[in-house]
């Protein structure tokens, strides 16, 4: 990993997200771009064009200030840690912009903040957070503004039992890596039959023959209720990191286990949550 790209409203509330991404890429020696979108009012009629650029050139210069500001006073200046590039952006839509940026700047992960009541603009609401968990380039990893921790000890990675789910944990490594974390594969099933011990068996085997982690351990947990089941899991083994894939399958199962529950995860855990996307997991990374 190279690039990882933070997105922030520069307020308050988001500065352990940040301090939580520049550890991140710290520990994972890439470097940091922290990105901050503004929208200027228009103005009707052609006679204010001048008046406009100026205006727009302004807000430029004050964002980009206000930016390196923000960064200083959250990250200070530490001699021979990472790189931290600042970016500003004007656009009206906050999730096109990030996508843009992720895109040309060849970014290998973005991370926002989770939902806060008290976001300015809302710029990093559950409901950007939703439209990126499905439209971005590259991992996702939404961190609780006041989710402080340093290191990522204990992960847990939500399977059904899918190929792209190998290729997933296999990418994940490289987060789990540096941190020496283990990784707790669990699959939640409302049946407790032979079949599902058995896709797991099969499950592990592909995963021990293709992932180069050994530091991974594989629980089968039986609930109606996926959500209330996987928070609980989540508190009891004390996660540091929660990871799912988000798929565009139409099964019924998929999309319950999938896309509603990556973003009911986000809405409500109190621990980061790092989204892969199945249809852009072979150019992530």
């Amino acid at each position: 990993m190279k690039t990882i790209l933070y997105a922030t409203d520069c307020s308050e509330y988001s500065a352990n997200a940040l301090r939580y991404a520049y550890n991140l890429g710290d520990n994972l020696k890439a470097d940091l771009i922290v990105l901050h979108v503004f929208d200027i009012p228009s103005f009707p009629g052609t006679s204010m064009i001048r008046s406009l650029q100026q205006i727009e050139r302004n807000a430029f210069e004050e964002h980009h200030d206000i930016l390196k500001a923000y960064c200083k006073k959250h990250l200070g200046n530490e001699p021979g840690k990472i790189s931290v590039r600042i970016e500003v952006a004007k656009n009206l839509s906050i999730t096109d912009e990030i996508l843009a940026k992720t895109k040309k700047l060849q970014v290998d992960m973005l991370i926002i903040g989770m939902k806060d009541k008290h976001s300015n603009r809302g710029i990093l609401t559950g409901d950007i957070a939703k439209e990126l968990i499905t439209k971005s380039f590259c991992p996702l990893l939404v961190v609780p503004n006041n989710f402080n921790a340093e290191q990522i000890k204990t992960i847990v990675y939500a399977t059904d039992f899918e190929e792209s789910d190998i290729l997933a944990i296999d990418r994940l490594t490289e987060v789990a890596l540096p941190f020496e974390s283990r990784i707790h594969v669990i699959h939640i099933s409302a049946k407790d039959n032979e079949e599902e011990k058995n896709q797991l068996a099969w499950f592990k085997e592909m995963v021990m023959q293709k992932v180069n982690y050994k530091n991974i351990e594989f629980d089968l947990v039986i609930s109606d209720n996926i959500y209330e089941k996987l928070n609980a899991y989540l508190h009891d083994i004390k996660a540091d990191l929660v990871v799912l894939l988000e798929r565009e399958d139409l099964g019924f199962f998929k999309k319950l286990f999938h896309r509603d529950l990556v973003k009911q995860i986000e809405s409500h855990t109190d621990i980061p949550l790092l989204s892969f996307n199945k249809a852009k997991l072979h150019t992530s990374f």
